[in-house]
């Protein structure tokens, strides 16, 4: 659990959508913020708005696929205040159309966004945040799709999958130390993911069905949950522990099947002989503790 107000939180993606949303929650509640995004003009105009309400904002250019561009704005954010909220938000879309079709720069674009660059999130501000002896709190954002993967985009969902292995592991390796995570898991949202995808791509527009998909996703989108309902949600997880972060029940009945299938399909083992796997000397070996608490 960890109280918000007086602490400094660093949200990649911060210009707009869940990023922004979350940057005003946390404000509310007298935290300080710093909008990192790629969009550095952006993210000023953001910080500028929350500035005018009297909020404390630093806004930040960040690539977050780049190593030198999260050295520097480490450096800046140190100069702002001691991160003690770290947002690892920003994300892109996949793009569509067949698996053996992807563009490879799309793909590679994709996973730097979307997975790694929780890495260098990490790796900037994770270990002062555990130093530091503070109550201190890891948010990354994967989504619903990670569980339920509905024919949409092969990069986009699998990314977000292995950021929802990355938040798991996390949870494990964090249990003793006074950083607390959560894995935000939401269903479709109001933001501009969409366009900033199109806007950002490193190879040409979508054209034909591709470029179809697009607009019908975003009109998608564009019903979608607000984000500020959202942002709040996520600064109350914050305060209260809580890992999984929920917004949309909706999906709940659609994980139960996704769940059900993959545990109906355990059977008898390959090798009726085998002992089975020592699971209890696997989670002796790892501290003694999955799932975020000691087993």
């Amino acid at each position: 659990m960890t109280d918000v107000a007086g602490k400094t939180a660093f949200i990649t993606g911060g210009a707009s959508g869940l990023g922004l949303a979350t940057a005003k929650a946390l404000v509310a509640k007298g935290a300080a913020v710093i909008l990192a995004d790629v969009d550095g003009d952006g993210a000023e105009a953001a910080a500028e708005l929350l500035r005018s309400d009297g909020a404390k904002a630093l806004a930040l250019q960040l690539d977050v696929t780049s190593e030198d561009s999260w050295a520097a704005a480490g450096a800046k954010a140190r100069e702002f205040g001691p991160v003690r909220i770290l947002f690892s938000n920003a994300g892109v879309g996949g793009g569509s159309g067949p698996f053996e079709e992807y563009d490879t720069e799309v793909w590679r674009w994709n996973y730097a966004v979307n997975a790694h660059a929780h890495l260098y999130a990490c790796r900037t501000f994770l270990a002062e945040m555990k130093a530091s002896g503070e109550a201190s709190h890891l948010v990354i954002t994967s989504s619903m799709v990670a569980i339920v993967p509905p024919p949409i985009s092969v990069a986009y969902i699998s990314s977000k999958y292995a950021t929802l292995g990355i938040a798991m592991a996390l949870r494990n390796e964090l249990a003793e130390t006074r950083v607390g995570i959560s894995v935000l898991m939401p269903g479709m949202s109001a933001t501009r993911i969409v366009e900033t995808t199109r806007e950002l791509r490193p190879v040409e527009v979508e054209v034909g069905k591709a470029a179809a998909t697009s607009q019908a996703m975003q009109g998608v989108l564009a019903g979608g949950m607000s984000p500020d309902k959202i942002g709040a949600r996520v600064v109350q997880a914050i305060e209260n522990g809580d890992y999984w972060i929920f917004t949309h029940p909706e999906w709940k009945k659609m994980a139960e099947l996704v769940t059900a299938d993959m545990l109906g399909a355990f059977g008898t083992s390959a090798d009726p002989e085998y002992r089975g796997d020592d699971i209890d000397g696997l989670i002796a070996a790892n501290g003694g503790r999955m799932f975020g608490a000691r087993i």
